[in-house]
């Protein structure tokens, strides 16, 4: 909706995390102590979420590593008595502001799949031998299974008709396990003439099929292709990761994905956290500012479709970011556990 609505969901949901929302979950933890109470206490925990790594200090674990989410500080996502690693220097110096003991602060880089990071150079040479030859942009397009994207999402994709008719866009659209976003994938299809003229990718043999076609060359069978799920949740989520390797471009809400090795479009967020992760993706040079009207939007994707430059750009940076390591944050995380 916008406007004041919106402005009201960002500051109840995504910008309230202070430190009474670290005390609610700190106190979940403590009625989940059971759950690891037999667990050595000298094991390496890595938290990939503040709760997890809450209950960890919670229990008595003397090793723990909390991997702090988006690139908004506030107080919910920190672990007291972990060492909390931080994508960028800006969650850095805030949390440090905040109070945040230096010794149970570091900065590492991105929390990327290790698959996406090796193969970033093969990759983004490949991306940039499609941009140099003209050939259609491939976006990826996932979405969560809350649905508050949908609306956008779904106008997003009835937006690429004249492109999809020119053959100059190809959509690989994933919906993961959740029906309602298939469903409204369909009918988005449906209304701009596609409802018959796509193809759909349903388990993890057909997934590894067309990512292996892809690699090798080759265009999807049609201009769009919809990956769906029913209730097998693991395929689901990692569909994102194994496409994010054959797209052009990943087009996404600024969530944990705005710190992937590959060029971005950065589309509405939902919660008002997420803009910050959007704003370090632009500094980075591997993804756009966020773009919240369908307008905007296009105005990029023309961009990816009319020349080589801007595609080109984001791919370079990628390999330099990743010469710089800054998308080493899981492996940091690994090798600070093994420290401890």
């Amino acid at each position: 909706m916008g406007g004041i609505v919106e402005a009201s969901w960002g500051a109840a949901t995504a910008k309230s995390g202070d430190e009474n929302s670290l005390r609610v979950f700190y106190q979940m933890a403590e009625a989940l102590k059971p759950l690891l109470s037999a667990v050595p206490k000298d094991t390496p925990i890595i938290a990939t979420h503040c709760l997890v790594g809450l209950l960890a200090v919670a229990c008595g674990f003397t090793k723990v590593v909390n991997l702090v989410i988006d690139n908004h500080a506030q107080w919910f996502i920190v672990v007291p008595g972990a060492l909390n690693l931080v994508q960028g220097p800006t969650n850095y110096h805030r949390l440090l502001r905040m109070g945040v003991k230096p010794e149970q602060l570091k900065l590492a880089g991105a929390w990327a799949p290790r698959d996406l990071v090796v193969n970033i150079e093969a990759d983004c040479a490949a991306r940039i031998k499609r941009a140099t030859a003209k050939k259609p942009v491939r976006l990826l397009v996932p979405v969560g299974g809350a649905g508050a994207q949908r609306t956008f999402v779904t106008n997003f994709v009835k937006a690429q008709k004249p492109l999809l008719d020119a053959g100059k866009v190809q959509l690989l659209l994933n919906a993961g396990d959740h029906e309602h976003m298939r469903d409204a994938f369909v009918a988005a299809l449906e209304a701009i003439g596609y409802g018959a003229k796509y193809a759909t990718v349903s388990n993890k043999k057909e997934l590894d099929a067309l990512v292996e076609s892809l690699r090798g060359g080759a265009e999807p069978s049609m201009a769009v292709t919809l990956c769906y799920y029913h209730n097998d949740y693991f395929p689901a989520v990692a569909t994102t990761d194994i496409l994010s390797r054959v797209a052009d471009v990943l087009a996404c809400k600024p969530s944990e994905l705005a710190f992937y090795p590959c060029p971005k479009l950065m589309i509405r967020r939902v919660g008002d956290h997420e803009a910050y992760s959007a704003l370090r993706a632009s500094e980075l040079g591997d993804g756009t500012l966020e773009v919240r009207e369908i307008a905007d939007a296009m105005a990029y994707v023309n961009l990816f479709v009319d020349g080589p430059d801007l595609l080109t750009m984001m791919n370079e940076m990628v390999v330099k970011n990743k010469a710089a390591g800054l998308y080493d944050g899981c492996k940091m995380a690994v090798e600070e556990a093994m420290k401890m």
